[in-house]
């Protein structure tokens, strides 16, 4: 705090303490009934400021509409002009329309008054039992205490003690009072709007406590503020009830206020407490306040602007915009900018555009001329130039796998929600339970509980990316947000939707897609997504391993797999796009072996049946391919061949290429392996005519070979073999010794 305005804020603590001392004067009715015995109080009536209906302020009025109170609202609509309470000192706003609105209940003795903040609160109890605790206090006005003497330190000296977990320190979030005494209370002296609040209501606490019998909350009975306060506080859980429970104090508070800077937590709380989430109904709220699309024609469903951001050098992101392209959301009704950050991704994206674009209702491409900054900021700008309903963000990291992924998200029907993505098998996800000081991640007490979808339903959060759903009428407010130098543009992004108290929720209920991870990305070959094998195992299989492989390796019986030739097993295992990347790559490499015997590869520097072939290890691919093997391959050589362990070992794996004008067939020979894979990598009678493989000593040839499909087969003793002649075209297949 700057030296002005610790200055500023003396000067007024003596300013209103004069004021007070000198200029208030009571009247001997006002001090009676401050010492007269209290009656039970019936009617309460609660007051809230609010200038704008925030995702905050509806929280607050479901709270209060779920526990029965009366609430009156206060400066709806109206300009706020008491200052920027999120960073400093004001709020005098809020007592000036208090002060308008008890004018008229200055002499209902027997009403009862609470002012509560609505932005960052929740109310937890019905009205008649939160009135049954504040008669219990024998009080004419109760306010909130917290932990911190705010704005002014330089009067903490002046409260009286409390006792050992008492909270000392007056909070003017939430407070509750007899009508009279109230209104006595905000018009003892005039202030700005943009003053403070709760320096007001401090000074006239100090000095007039006693003679207007006004307590604090000390023990949170009735009002709990968290700031300073959440190691106090546990959510505890019962079959059907959800509720905060402050262990020092041993109370169950009505109100529960996210005061100051912890704001972020108090959202993640309220995603429980009033029994938002229970263990025997799950998530409550989730069903509260739905959109359906169910009864709408497609041709009436909203217009969505999706901005489709590539900012880094990414696998598969070809996969990723075709998996973009199969959603099931009308394209008529779908307005497409693509901002891609290098140039390693222009081919990729203007073969999306070709092949797609003329789907959708428009499409916008930019490059890395405009810094990704401006790219956020100009989707914002566009979405509301074209009048969008809906702003829909999606980056390359989120491969979306729930075809009506938007269909659903519109029907949650939330300011923003984002479906959970996570990286496979890991616990890296799209989104943070919690944010430190800084706006950094800080892991939750339920983050594990989220991810692993142990508790489901849509939760409040303070982070997140990758993909999300935007109400577009909350973009004006946002459309120009700041980036504040050192500070991630994501979490700036994320720091903006929480000032304007946007709700980001992350829906957990199912699994929606995956994020992709770009660590070790290699980049210098020509079909790079060979190589992410490692980093990326979920996403390479889903785009190499054959969809049949599964259905083989756990559905079939021995007896139904497919056997063309004694003890020869032939399994599907690959995709096409395997086995074109893998043609194309040893193609693009290009060294192909001349298919003599001497052969300098080999450690001996001789091949006794030589073929055309590139090895692995030539494409830098040698270690890929093992792991290939063992993860994939091992399992199904264990059920073919049961009661033998494979170690996945394998010195010799290679692409052979047979065409007439080179090497046409291969002799018999016996290969030295223990067994041997062999994957047809193209199609005969398409790719090329004849070829095929024969056993010598059963007589048995398989010649109509299936594409991404694997013979697997005994190696030296048993199975020795023959490649037939290609009469035609190319024939492309990957072999490898296992276990030699």
């Amino acid at each position: 705090m700057s030296t002005n305005l610790c200055n500023g804020l003396l000067f007024k603590t003596i300013l209103v303490t004069f004021v007070v001392f000198n200029s208030i004067q009571y009247s001997t009715s006002q001090i009676q009934q401050s010492q007269d015995s209290f009656n039970k109080s019936t009617d309460l009536l609660v007051y809230t400021v609010a200038t704008e209906e925030n995702d905050g302020f509806k929280r607050f009025m479901n709270s209060a509409t779920k526990f029965n109170y009366n609430v009156k609202v206060l400066g709806l609509g109206e300009k706020w002009n008491g200052g920027d309470v999120a960073r400093g000192v004001g709020g005098g706003q809020k007592v000036r329309l208090l002060r308008e609105a008890l004018e008229q209940h200055k002499y209902s003795g027997n009403l009862v008054i609470m002012f509560l903040d609505s932005y960052d609160l929740v109310l937890t109890l019905d009205s008649a039992k939160l009135l049954e605790r504040f008669d219990k206090f024998q009080v004419n006005v109760l306010f909130s205490a917290e932990e911190f003497c705010w704005p002014s330190v330089e009067l903490a000296a002046s409260y009286p003690e409390v006792g050992p977990n008492e909270k000392r320190f007056l909070n003017s979030g939430g407070f509750i009072g007899h009508a009279p005494q109230l209104y006595t209370i905000v018009n003892r002296f005039p202030l700005r709007d943009d003053d403070d609040d709760q320096l007001f209501y401090t000074n006239v606490f100090l000095a007039d406590r006693e003679k207007l019998n006004i307590a604090l909350d000390t023990h949170s009975l009735i009002f709990q503020n968290l700031n300073g306060a959440l190691d106090d506080v546990s959510v505890n859980f019962e079959t059907d009830s959800t509720y905060l429970y402050n262990h020092l104090t041993n109370t169950v508070p009505a109100v529960v206020h996210g005061n100051g800077p912890i704001k972020a937590a108090f959202n993640s709380l309220t995603s429980y407490i009033t029994n938002q989430w229970t263990i025997n109904k799950g998530c409550v709220h989730c069903n509260i306040d739905t959109r359906s699309l169910k009864n709408v024609n497609p041709s009436e469903y909203p217009k969505i602007f999706v901005g489709i951001y590539i900012e880094k050098v990414m696998p598969f992101v070809e996969d990723f915009l075709e998996r973009f392209h199969n959603l099931t959301y009308p394209k008529d009704k779908i307005d497409v900018y693509i901002h891609y950050f290098d140039q390693f991704h222009v081919k990729v994206v203007e073969k999306f555009i070709s092949d797609h674009g003329d789907e959708y209702k428009s499409v916008e491409v930019q490059s890395s001329e405009m810094p990704e900054y401006e790219a956020r900021k100009y989707g914002f700008e566009q979405c509301m130039k074209m009048n969008c309903e809906y702003f829909f963000s999606l980056d390359a990291e989120a491969h979306i796998e729930k075809l009506d992924l938007i269909e659903m998200l519109i029907e949650r029907n939330r300011s923003l929600v984002s479906p959970m993505l996570g990286r496979p098998f890991k616990m890296w996800t799209n989104f943070w339970g919690a944010v430190n000081s800084d706006g950094y991640y800080k892991r939750s007490d339920d983050y594990a509980s989220l991810v692993l979808r142990e508790r489901k339903g849509l939760w409040n959060v303070p982070y997140v990316t990758n993909v999300y759903l935007l109400q577009a009428r909350h973009l004006p407010s946002v459309v120009n947000f700041e980036w504040p130098e050192g500070v991630d543009l994501d979490v700036a992004i994320c720091e903006e939707f929480r000032n304007k108290y946007i709700f980001m929720y992350v829906d957990n209920f199912d699994h929606y897609g995956h994020l992709v991870n770009n660590d070790d990305f290699e980049t210098d070959h020509l079909n790079n997504d060979l190589y992410a094998i490692f980093s990326n195992p979920y996403t390479w299989e889903k785009k190499y391993i054959d969809p049949e492989y599964y259905i083989f390796l756990h559905n079939k019986t021995f007896k139904e797999f497919l056997t063309p030739c004694p003890d020869v097993f032939w399994f599907p295992i690959v995709t096409h796009r395997f086995c074109d990347d893998l043609i194309s790559e040893m193609e693009n490499f290009g060294q192909w072996s001349g298919g003599k015997n001497e052969d300098h590869r080999l450690q001996g520097g001789y091949e006794n049946v030589p073929t055309v072939d590139i090895h692995t290890n030539q494409i830098n691919w040698e270690r890929h391919w093992l792991h290939f093997l063992k993860t994939y391959v091992a399992p199904l050589n264990q059920r073919a061949f049961e009661g033998y362990y494979t170690e996945s070992r394998a010195i010799m794996n290679f692409v052979v290429r047979y065409r007439p004008d080179e090497q046409d067939r291969l002799r018999p020979h016996s290969d030295s392996s223990t067994f041997t894979v062999n994957i047809a990598l193209n199609t005969p009678g398409v790719d090329y005519q004849g070829g095929g493989v024969r056993m010598v000593r059963y007589d048995c040839a398989v010649t109509q070979l299936k594409k991404g499909w694997m013979l697997m087969f005994p190696g030296r003793l048993t199975h020795q073999h023959e490649g037939l002649q290609v009469t035609g075209g190319t024939r492309y297949i990957m072999v490898s010794f296992v276990d030699p």
